[in-house]
């Protein structure tokens, strides 16, 4: 009898991955395919013959085991510790790997790992944690559709010379945005060439963040695309404006052209063409600051301003890191059987600037009391959180800098238990 074909997605067993890496059956029976999310996944087939695509759990850039650092390689000798794992911790350790810390489901995601972890069960319906392998689809971005498209719509009825209080009657929730986005861009009759051009570029990904096309290849290649409708616009922009050739804000060459850039008012323009070309870093609608981002291109194509003076500066960066670190110290203590009690009373003589309480007491009250596979999972999740890029509060550029010199000064490190852990290892090995 011919062994039936495993449904795609379904887990390979255990014995056919490593620590640090899993695989899912694909349905197929060819290896001879061009994957397409390779160069970050390998196709592999069973001894039955099932293809399989094998991933790493440690995100983007740690996707082969030469890219892996000491503390991946202190927790992958943990999960080689604990021998065969069943299907729902291995559930729950893929859910860890698709985190992605500027996902705008942080701190809700977080929170349903830990459960997850404290429970040895994941939902079965769990939210879409981040962009790096996700199996779940639940969204923690309720309305955002709905919310996208509203924008657009007041964004291009401005653009058609449709007064500001139809779109008040037609969006009473959205007053604030309304009046805010009619402010800043002015009458329409007083718009530049240049600046209208910049918000029909800032337009084209909204089909795709708006809905009317599902499919982000097709809405890339209109964004980026030589020869494209995106490319296009920002040479028509270049060329009027007098600026540098307009490329993606997160290009090395963008901050080149921009420090070339002699008059300030150009330098504005150029700014802000680059940082509406990269589309929320090509078209991540998962992105935490998306919305704040596309209030900003409002804010500059239409005062011809960068920063906004009535909102608070850095308030996601700070938001985030002190999440981040809230949620690495109760790891950390946690890890090494602090109680919780003591480590709050000695935060009260502690100046962090912020108060992580509360991420300290969801750690605690999720995961109880330590076991082996548990405290796994838990020094998983403190890696997501303290050291895995793009997002967490060592790799992600100078966002925390001061956050972690303040917790320095004080006393406070997130990292105890792991630097522990390393030098129990380098002790062995020497």
């Amino acid at each position: 009898m011919t062994e039936a074909r495993p449904d795609p997605g379904v887990l390979v067993p255990y014995d056919l991955v490593t620590p640090g890496f899993e695989a899912v059956y694909t349905g197929g029976t060819s290896l001879d395919v061009v994957d397409a999310l390779g160069p970050y996944t390998a196709l592999f087939a069973d001894e039955d013959g099932h293809v399989a695509r094998r991933w790493s759990l440690w995100g983007f850039d740690r996707t082969t085991e030469n890219t892996w650092d000491d503390e991946i390689r202190v927790i992958n000798a943990m999960q080689a510790g604990l021998g065969p794992l069943d299907y729902g911790v291995r559930e729950i350790r893929v859910q860890i790997g698709s985190l992605v810390g500027c996902d705008n489901g942080v701190p809700v995601t977080i929170d349903e790992l830990l459960t997850a972890i404290g429970t040895g069960k994941l939902p079965s319906s769990a939210f879409h944690a981040g962009c790096w392998m996700s199996r779940s689809t639940r969204t923690t971005q309720p309305r955002q559709t709905e919310a996208l498209r509203a924008i657009e719509t007041v964004l291009r009825g401005y653009l058609d010379g449709q007064p500001q209080v139809a779109f008040l009657a037609q969006y009473p929730y959205a007053r604030g945005f309304v009046e805010r986005a009619y402010d800043w861009l002015g009458p329409r009759e007083g718009l530049s060439e240049v600046q209208r051009l910049m918000l029909e570029r800032m337009l084209l990904p909204f089909e795709y963040f708006a809905g009317h096309n599902p499919v982000p290849e097709d809405v890339l290649h209109t964004c980026f695309d030589e020869g494209g409708p995106g490319k296009a616009l920002d040479a028509r922009i270049a060329a009027l404006a007098g600026i540098p050739k307009i490329v993606p804000n997160y290009r090395r060459e963008y901050r080149e052209r921009l420090d070339a850039i002699a008059d300030p008012q150009k330098r504005v323009l150029y700014t802000v063409s680059c940082h509406v070309a990269d589309c929320i870093a090509e078209l991540s609608d998962c992105h935490h600051a998306m919305l704040r981002r596309i209030e900003r291109w409002i804010h500059g194509i239409g005062t011809l301003t960068w920063d906004i003076p009535t909102r608070q500066p850095n308030a996601e960066s700070t938001r985030l890191g002190r999440l981040f670190f809230g949620y690495a110290l109760g790891l950390d203590a946690w890890l090494r059987e602090i109680p919780m009690q003591f480590l709050l009373l000695d935060l009260g003589h502690a100046d962090l600037g912020f108060d992580p309480r509360n991420e300290i007491l969801r750690v605690y009250a999720c995961l109880g009391d330590p076991a082996p596979v548990k405290r796994w999972l838990a020094a998983c999740l403190w890696y997501k959180v303290v050291l895995e890029p793009p997002a967490s509060l060592y790799r992600w550029g100078q966002r925390h800098k001061d956050l972690l010199a303040q917790a320095g000064a004080a006393g406070v490190s997130i990292r105890t238990w792991m630097d522990q852990q390393l030098a129990s290892t380098q002790a062995v090995d020497a």
